[in-house]
C-alpha cells in the first residue's frame, strides 16, 4: 500500500457522503462501511481541519463536504492526511537515495511517483462516488446516509 489505512477509510467515507449537502453521522458511515467508528470519527475531524469537510454536532448534525465532490481531489485528501511529501523518499528506505546515489528501484519508483501524483490530481471524490455506489449499499440497497 502506498498510503495509510486512514487515507483509505477517508476516501471510502467521502465517496459515501450524500451529494445533496445533507449531513451524515460518523457512526452511520462507520456502520454502513463496516469501519471502526471512533477511528473514522477522528479521521473525519482531520478532514474538517483541512477544510474538506464541515461538521455540526447533534442528532441532525454530522459531516458534509465543504464543496462539490467534483472539486475535491484524491490528492487533496492524501495531502490532508499524509502530508504534502507523502510520495517523497526512497521506496527502499535508503536515506541517501537520489540522482547521485540511486537505489536499484530509483528510476522505476520515480516513474510510478509521477503517475500516482498525476492520477491523484485528476481523480475526484465524485469519480469515487460513481465507482463506489455499486458497492456501498446497506441491506435495503441504499448507499450510506441516504434518506429512505
Amino acid at each position: 500500500m502506498l498510503f495509510t489505512t486512514a487515507t483509505g477509510y477517508a476516501l471510502r467515507a467521502l465517496a459515501a457522503l450524500p451529494e445533496d449537502g445533507s449531513y451524515c453521522l460518523a457512526k452511520d458511515l462507520a456502520s454502513q462501511l463496516d469501519l471502526p467508528g471512533p477511528y473514522l470519527a477522528k479521521i473525519l475531524q482531520g478532514l474538517v481541519q483541512a477544510d474538506i469537510l464541515e461538521s455540526v454536532r447533534g442528532p441532525k448534525g454530522g459531516f458534509r463536504l465543504t464543496r462539490p465532490s467534483h472539486r475535491i481531489t484524491v490528492g487533496d485528501v492524501v495531502v490532508a492526511l499524509e502530508g504534502p511529501n507523502s510520495l517523497e523518499g526512497c521506496i527502499m528506505g535508503f536515506p541517501t537515495c537520489g540522482g547521485d546515489h540511486p537505489c536499484p528501484l530509483h528510476e522505476a519508483w520515480g516513474a510510478v511517483k509521477a503517475q500516482v501524483a498525476t492520477s491523484m490530481t485528476e481523480a475526484t471524490i465524485r469519480d469515487l462516488q460513481l465507482m463506489d455506489l455499486r458497492h456501498q449499499k446497506d441491506a435495503r440497497g441504499r448507499p450510506p446516509c441516504e434518506k429512505p
